[in-house]
């Protein structure tokens, strides 16, 4: 009863009649602000809970009375669109995860395939259920559907074939070979003689569904991903390299390419083919087709929390049905003319790596959407546009020492090093080749002279920062993948760690080991620091635990057991008093480096956090953190630290150092405050985070007055008396 005021008016679209008759009686509500995302409501229609785990995949009935689900927990539900509820009791199969679902054109069947790589058919007719387990494929059934006549089923698989089936008998029609890949996608024409398949050896191919024989003569080149088929057999459309790709059937000619700033694997064209849908980071992103299909006005609808899977036009186009991890489906409406809130400036891809200024203006990250950005590091605000060059993963960047370089690298199809300026973002010199795999970081020496870049090709390698030439002591070679470097603040070492869990530390002069090898870890290291004063190293890895080690005794000083999951960063303080650890289990904790004891925890990723550094102001310390749900954090040592010692009575306090758990906000004496809806939690900022930067975001705060939360509650409602 108390949260249905404490939480649900503050979340409230502010034009709803609830919340403009009702708020006004209350004081001592949280004050909800919301950037790059659309207010509570908007274009959503419903959405269906009750699934046991991520959705995968959704498919409407030919009347648009029924929608079918596949998710995680094993269960293919049939839901009722017009209350929302399920229509039969769930369908299981007992082979696991459904990761592809379709109804049949004559509304009898139902189809699913699973991870255990068979496809089902399920008669829903009441009276008449039934179901056929049709066996023959040796990999995940990642895509089934029905052909328009229901007279054949099309499955795909990771066995690199695709398979076709009579749904009344269950019977195999033709199994389709010739991919070199796993299947991802299939699609067929309007009038079920043409089936398109697209395969990881990026390619799609056309078959002849009766016969079996390919189509056109001719294969598209594209990326891994899905599949769609306009209406009227012209159009195909495939998501590649974070975009929709769209080319005409016969000739193969490429003739739009629409921006999806997303990696998405799933799209598809509405019934009449006048517009296109695409699942996109935690909605869906809609076009309405004009006859310059590049410039083809969107339609954003956001509002999961978690990555979409699937996405499905509704029979008449109305309505568009989406599927996520968040165990939600939410319906929208597909109307094209509705107002849009256009996401913040930010990567939309998992950030890898992060730095900041010796001066700390500033902060740069390196992503998956094969960027370099430059952010104000107390607005969060884009001091550049995007640093774009790179052509796969960048995975490590490093400011020089005087803030005026940027230095770096990327992954497999790329492998080079790059330098950019600082101020203006354009590059510097020449590429630097040299490496043969991944380059997993990079690093500047503390005088700026140096660079050094470590790879999985088992080396590191010294650069003259002037030149970009490699210095005569390079390559330094390492017995396994080399995922870290660092230069000793002092300028004599350079270490690395590599996945034999082996610390290699350098004189940087001579490219001479300082001592033998050290075996800090039975697993792969991923991150290492020196301490400022140059004497000790911490690393962390695979094993969960990070260690400290005195460097010319060659000696274990600590042992910390940091997270429940793999360490991905580690960072010393520039005062060398605490050690900040970024982990695969979501969070960032704060270490004494003296004693190792454990400071703060701190929460709010939603996805593991790849890389940490401090940056140092005039007043305070902070840390900064980069995940793979793409945002940047920014948190304050301090307030962390202090707000981890205080338990007081005063519920704003309380707000300030609450986490998220299982939807609420919870104190830090485990008391609720706060439940908030499903579909603002993944943008929510934690309290403790002064600075945040993503596409999109919420920020509760305590309001003008007392917040009125737990026992008090009551003291919300302004006319009590009367």
């Amino acid at each position: 009863m108390p949260h249905i005021y404490l939480s649900a008016l503050p979340f409230a679209d502010k034009n709803s009649l609830v919340y403009r008759d009702f708020f006004p009686h209350f004081t001592g509500l949280v004050s909800v602000d919301s950037s790059g995302i659309g207010d509570h409501g908007g274009s959503a229609v419903m959405t269906l809970t009750g699934c046991g785990g991520a959705v995968h995949s959704v498919a409407y009935s030919p009347d648009g009375r029924l929608l079918v689900s596949g998710s995680e927990d094993g269960a293919v539900r049939v839901w009722d669109t017009r209350t929302g509820v399920e229509a039969i009791i769930p369908l299981r199969s007992g082979d696991g995860p459904v990761l592809s679902v379709d109804f049949s054109g004559n509304n009898k069947w139902v189809a699913s395939g699973t991870e255990a790589g068979t496809v089902y058919v399920w008669n829903i007719i009441p009276g008449q259920q039934t179901h056929q387990r049709l066996s023959g494929h040796h990999g995940r059934v990642n895509s089934v559907v029905f052909s328009p006549d229901s007279s054949r089923l099309a499955s795909a698989s990771n066995d690199k074939t695709v398979h076709l089936w009579d749904p009344e008998t269950g019977g195999r029609l033709i199994a389709l070979s010739g991919h070199k890949g796993l299947v991802s996608g299939i699609a067929f024409s309007a009038d079920g003689e043409i089936l398109a398949s697209r395969s990881r050896d990026e390619t799609i191919r056309f078959w002849h569904s009766t016969t079996g024989a390919e189509a056109h003569g001719m294969i598209f080149h594209a990326g891994y991903g899905s599949v769609a088929l306009s209406p009227d057999g012209k159009i195909v459309a495939g998501t590649f390299s974070n975009a929709v790709v769209l080319w005409l059937c016969k000739s193969g000619e490429k003739i739009a390419v629409l921006d999806c700033r997303a990696s998405n694997y799933f799209v598809r064209f509405s019934p009449n083919g006048r517009s296109l849908v695409a699942a996109h980071e935690r909605g869906v992103r809609v076009w309405a087709l004009q006859p310059d299909l590049s410039n083809s006005p969107r339609v954003d609808h956001g509002g999961h929390s978690k990555n979409v899977c699937s996405a499905a036009f509704s029979p008449d186009g109305r309505h568009i049905a989406s599927a996520s991890d968040d165990y939600t489906i939410r319906i929208w409406s597909a109307g094209s003319g509705q107002s849009t809130v256009e996401p913040l400036p930010a990567h939309f891809l998992p950030v890898n790596s992060v730095a900041v200024s010796p001066n700390g203006a500033f902060i740069v990250s390196g992503s998956e959407d094969k960027s370099v950005r430059v952010w104000d590091a107390h607005t969060g605000e884009a001091k550049l546009p995007p640093l774009l060059g790179h052509t796969d993963w960048v995975l490590s960047v490093a400011i020089s020492p005087d803030g005026r370089l940027i230095a770096s690298t990327s992954g497999f199809w790329d492998r080079t090093v790059r330098l950019w300026n600082a101020q203006s973002g354009a590059p510097v010199g020449e590429l630097m080749h040299g490496h043969t795999d991944d380059i997993r970081a990079v690093t500047f020496s503390s005088d700026g002279c140096w660079l050094a870049s470590a790879c999985d090709d088992r080396t590191v390698r010294l650069w003259e920062v002037a030149t970009r030439h490699l210095l005569a002591v390079s390559p330094l070679k390492c017995n396994g993948s080399t995922s870290t470097v660092a230069f000793s603040p002092n300028g004599r070492l350079v270490a690395a760690g590599d996945s034999w869990g082996q610390i290699y530390i350098w004189k940087t002069e001579t490219g001479e080991p300082l001592h033998e090898t050290i075996h800090g870890s039975d697993a792969n290291i991923y991150s290492l620091a020196f301490s400022p004063d140059s004497t000790r190293i911490v690393f962390g890895g695979v094993d969960k635990a990070v260690y400290i080690w005195d460097i010319s005794a060659r000696k274990q000083i600590l042992a910390l057991q940091a997270h429940n999951d793999t360490v991905r960063s580690v960072a010393w303080s520039s005062n060398g008093d605490i050690i900040g650890i970024g982990s695969d289990d979501r969070t960032l904790s704060l270490w004494d480096a003296v004693t190792g004891a454990l400071l703060t925890t701190l929460h709010g990723h939603s996805q593991g956090v790849r890389s940490v550094t401090f940056a140092t102001g005039k007043r305070s310390i902070a840390i900064v953190s980069g995940s793979g749900d793409s945002t940047i954090r920014r948190w304050d040592v301090d307030v962390a630290c202090k707000s981890a010692l205080e338990h007081g009575d005063d519920p704003a306090t309380s707000l300030a150092s609450a986490t998220l758990d299982d939807g609420w906000l919870v104190g830090s004496s485990g008391e609720l405050l706060l439940w908030v809806p499903a579909e603002y939690r993944g943008y929510l900022q934690a309290a403790r985070c002064t600075m945040w930067i993503d596409r999109s975001r919420i920020i509760i705060r305590a309001g003008d007055s007392r917040l009125h939360v737990g026992l008090n509650w009551t003291l919300c409602w302004k006319n009590r008396d009367v």
